[in-house]
């Protein structure tokens, strides 16, 4: 094979732009401290790191998700604790109307006071958070769940749970219904003891108070499953943000440059472009008429 001149410059040129094309690429890795912007810079290290990005970001819905939730979660669990207090002062009040020395006028008094009692839950259990009803069941935007007419109190809501996604896998309701709140037959048993109390009958009050004593055992069960919810949230919520944590190690890991190394690459580049270029230098200037 003849070797011309033409060839002799033209691969020396090419090896001097190929060198000048990696130390480009060097000082590009230093300036945007990153070894892969494009897939054709690593292929498998570009898709592995789009997929991890992908689940960082479904990952932060998840977060957003839990922060909302814990708020709506931590609201209610304050709320049920304010109920189940409520029911427990109602008890111990009307406990004095079974004392020997309890007169009428003791139990009418208490009645007024358990009348009280029974208005301040029906609030309670009306409460709003961030303008939606909590114990209305999913009806969140109507009128007020819980209605009451005298001793009777009526539930206008409905027995749904409002549902929120934590993870791919757990989708967990944040809502106490009040169809929760009247099985525990609080309402029935506030009626039963505040009815005793106006007609002075102390044996109708014990009976009634031992179902008070009931309900309040339910309102407890409840607020106690509730409780677990927030526990549980938490440890997802923990589980979710070290996950992410990793995530972004492991990104960083793919895309992110070793400056250290770069810059050692760079010094070294630098020394072999310059010897290509003064390399080239002298062989352009190389020709056969210069030896006629």
């Amino acid at each position: 094979m003849r070797i011309t001149q033409s060839m002799f410059v033209r691969n020396t040129m090419q090896r001097l732009f190929k060198s000048r094309e990696t130390l480009m690429n060097t000082q590009d890795r230093l300036a945007t401290q990153k070894k892969i912007k494009l897939p054709s810079d690593n292929p498998v290290g570009y898709s592995r790191a789009q997929r991890m990005r992908e689940a960082y970001r479904q990952n932060e819905v998840f977060l957003k998700n839990i922060e909302e939730s814990e708020g709506w979660l931590d609201h209610t669990s304050s709320l049920l604790e304010q109920i189940y207090q409520n029911v427990v002062d109602a008890r111990i009040e009307a406990t004095k109307g079974t004392d020997a020395v309890a007169t009428p006028e003791l139990m009418d008094s208490l009645a007024k006071q358990l009348r009280g009692m029974m208005d301040e839950l029906v609030a309670t259990l009306n409460t709003t958070y961030l303008g939606k009803n909590v114990f209305g069941g999913t009806i969140t935007k109507e009128a007020t769940p819980f209605e009451k007419n005298d001793l009777d109190v009526t539930y206008q809501g409905n027995d749904q749970h409002i549902r929120r996604r934590m993870s791919k896998q757990i989708v967990m309701d944040i809502n106490v219904t009040g169809s929760e709140i009247m099985q525990t037959s609080v309402f029935d048993a506030l009626k039963e003891t505040i009815v005793a109390l106006e007609n002075h009958d102390v044996d109708a009050l014990k009976g009634a108070l031992e179902n008070l004593k009931s309900s309040e055992k339910n309102i407890l069960n409840v607020s106690t499953v509730y409780g677990s919810k927030i526990n549980n949230l938490l440890l997802i919520k923990e589980r979710m943000i070290s996950t992410n944590e990793n995530f972004q190690k492991f990104i960083s890991q793919e895309e992110d440059a070793v400056l250290e190394e770069e810059m050692i690459k760079l010094k070294s580049e630098e020394i072999a472009y310059q010897a290509a270029l003064q390399s080239t230098s002298q062989i352009m200037g190389l020709s056969l008429l210069k030896y006629l």
